[in-house]
């Protein structure tokens, strides 16, 4: 049965937004200084291909499911179902002209503003890209607009949407599917600059290449800045283990991996959940879901065949099991997580790629989490909990079920505690 995390149209208590960088640098906190976990989906062509009704239906679902971020794109170019298909379902454009944006914003905003006052009532953070580039070689972004503007047109058009853009749930994210070369990424920026100049607080990240970071690009050119890490494989440890590395340190989020029914072969529930345990114990801050048909809404022009319409895979099973990602990391202290690689918490063999057992302890050393991907038995260091003085309870966290078995209620502490998982679970050692 699904757990239902929160209730819809309950605005939280307190105000959350807006959010900021930890002065640790690893995670977002919000406006009351507490860890604001990024657990995102991603409903790409959101403003253009539903209407506010059907975007309520959406949101709520998405709320209920635990999940606490949405990326989209605002203006949509390609991925919708109207004709030209940068109009919005009701027919509108984004721009009185298309090539000048410097020209006045349209009614196709008001969508817009309906997703994020909305989003905002339900806690929810939009992650949105103004000017979504497409992949080098296609027309399904605006890199070609956006190459022939002016500084000064897009700038204009980032301090309108900044101006507009003032309820503190948005985050700006630059590129698209695309690491762009210096002249295109430096028009860019010239939304950014605009938008900086009325709210220079607005958090900044940047979405590139498939298997490439926002870091290789946009990092010393945006502040605030969230990384964001794009894995185009199964397997997303080692990349966002290089992410966790990266001086300062940086906060990053597992921003796009493969998405549900997106691939000729398409990936296994099981593969979609090792793509999120697998992201939020090695140390990102948060982690995106992504679905086919729910990121295009029934597009047309989507790149690959799916099955079921956007409603019917509102309870897909890769998103249902979304949610019990949330329940278990929110009754963590998932924001001091640390990722262990070596034997210091599992002596057992860690192995790789799709049989990867992922371990992270967190930095007081009072709760352990470590995913394992099928049945095995492994060897727990729980000596590695220090901060804990008496004796440790060990649980086991289905992943695809959200329900806890106690594997010990109270047991001393050990160098090599053996603990079976019976299938595919989240071993949680914390106090007794």
């Amino acid at each position: 049965m699904l757990v239902i995390l929160r209730s819809p149209l309950v605005a939280p208590e307190p105000e959350i937004f807006p959010l900021s960088i930890h002065a640790s640098g690893r995670y977002l906190v919000d406006a009351q200084g507490d860890p604001f976990l990024i657990h995102g989906d991603t409903p790409w062509s959101l403003p253009a291909q539903l209407t506010n009704a059907q975007i309520t239906t959406y949101l709520e679902d998405t709320v209920e499911k635990g999940f606490s971020a949405i990326m989209l794109e605002a203006p949509v170019k390609e991925f919708t179902s109207q004709a030209p298909d940068y109009n919005n379902v009701d027919g509108v454009a984004p721009l009185t002209s298309m090539t000048d944006w410097g020209s006045a914003l349209t009614a196709y905003w008001n969508r817009v503003d309906f997703i994020v006052d909305l989003a905002k009532a339900h806690g929810v953070v939009c992650v949105i890209n103004p000017a979504y580039l497409g992949f080098s070689g296609t027309e399904e972004g605006w890199d070609t607009e956006v190459s022939a503007e002016s500084n000064a047109d897009l700038q204009t058009y980032g301090s309108r949407l900044a101006t507009r853009y003032t309820q503190g749930n948005v985050i700006l994210c630059v590129g698209g599917d695309q690491t762009p070369g210096a002249a295109l990424r430096d028009k860019q920026l010239q939304i950014i600059t605009g938008s900086d100049s009325v709210n220079s607080a607005i958090i900044k990240t940047g979405h590139a290449a498939p298997g490439e970071p926002a870091y290789t690009t946009w990092n010393g050119r945006m502040s605030p800045f969230l990384n964001f890490a794009y894995a185009d494989v199964n397997d997303v440890y080692d990349v966002c283990l290089t992410e966790y590395g990266r001086a300062g340190p940086i906060p990053f989020i597992m921003g796009e991996a493969i998405y549900e029914q997106e691939r000729a072969s398409p990936i296994s529930a099981a593969g979609l959940r090792r793509q999120s345990y697998q992201a939020l114990l090695s140390g990102a801050c948060g982690q995106f879901f992504g679905n086919s048909p729910i990121w295009h809404f029934e597009s047309p022009n989507a790149p690959f065949s799916y099955t079921g319409t956007w409603e019917s895979n509102l309870d897909s099973t890769g998103r249902q099991h979304q949610a019990f990602v949330a329940a278990l990391f929110r009754a963590v202290k998932w924001h001091l997580l640390v990722p262990k690689t070596d034997t210091s918490l599992v002596s057992s063999s860690l192995s790789t790629g799709d049989t990867r057992i992922c371990p992270a302890l967190t930095s007081d050393a009072t709760q352990a989490l470590i995913w394992v991907p099928s049945s095995q038995t492994v060897t727990v260091v729980t000596d590695a909990l220090t901060g804990i003085a008496g004796n440790v309870r060990i649980r086991l966290y289905n992943t695809t079920t959200g329900a806890y078995t106690v594997n010990q209620a109270s047991v001393a502490k050990s160098s090599g505690q053996s603990v079976a998982t019976g299938g595919e679970r989240v071993i949680v050692v914390d106090a007794a």
